[in-house]
């Protein structure tokens, strides 16, 4: 079984005397590996999709695999374990914790998963400094610009190396030259580990560097791998 698994997935909104669907009776698997781009319009259900993948809500009808474990059957103690140890998510507006600095914030996702604090703290500096961030890091969220908050969101979304990372739109806030060197370095993070990032994007360095792209379009989901 591929490393996710959609069986039938559907998810659909009801609104006064109308019902939109979002997804449709898509069934369909990744790859346990490499970078994956689900490209669509504005809109389209691309957000929906990848917050189905993170447990985050709950599709339709159908069902979504990861690891052989169909997670929206796991109760809401299990999906929080389960999230911690495989998944690195951000979303595309991210919410730091304005009570904590930069360097906490980025080293929280491992002290959730009871690595050393001194460990965390050396780890979370080092992605910091990768991110040109290292003058930042005992900053406070609130101190941040627009493009420093997204970068150190994708800092902590990618730390510590979880088996699947979904990023949501993780250059949107960003200039050209930033997007392509936080482009950059999602691909060699991926690279050096071989682990599976889930990105929705059209920032095209990243559309390049991807092994597979997907199309969502009118709630189905086209396999348009180019690699």
């Amino acid at each position: 079984m591929p490393k996710i698994f959609f069986d039938s997935l559907s998810k659909f909104y009801r609104t006064t005397g109308k019902t939109i669907k979002v997804l449709d009776s898509i069934t369909m698997g990744f790859p346990e590996r490499g970078i994956i781009v689900i490209a669509g319009k504005s809109g389209v259900g691309k957000t929906t999709l990848i917050q189905i993948i993170a447990g985050l809500i709950k599709p339709s009808f159908g069902s979504v695999f990861i690891d052989g474990v169909e997670i929206s059957r796991l109760a809401a103690y299990e999906l929080a374990w389960f999230r911690r140890k495989k998944i690195g998510f951000k979303p595309q507006t991210p919410v730091l914790i304005n009570q904590l600095s930069v360097l906490e914030n980025v080293a929280l996702p491992l002290l959730l998963n009871y690595v050393d604090r001194d460990m965390a703290y050396k780890a979370a500096k080092e992605l910091l400094e990768e991110f040109e961030l290292s003058e930042r890091i005992y900053h406070k969220p609130t101190q941040l610009s627009g493009g420093e908050y997204e970068r150190v969101s994708v800092a902590q979304t990618i730390i510590g190396n979880p088996p699947i990372v979904i990023l949501d739109e993780p250059t949107a806030h960003l200039d050209l030259e930033t997007s392509k060197k936080v482009a950059n370095i999602i691909r060699r993070k991926q690279r050096e580990i071989d682990n599976l990032y889930i990105i929705t994007t059209i920032e095209e360095s990243l559309i390049e560097d991807a092994d597979s792209i997907f199309y969502l379009i009118n709630g189905k989901l086209y396999d348009k791998s180019f690699k």
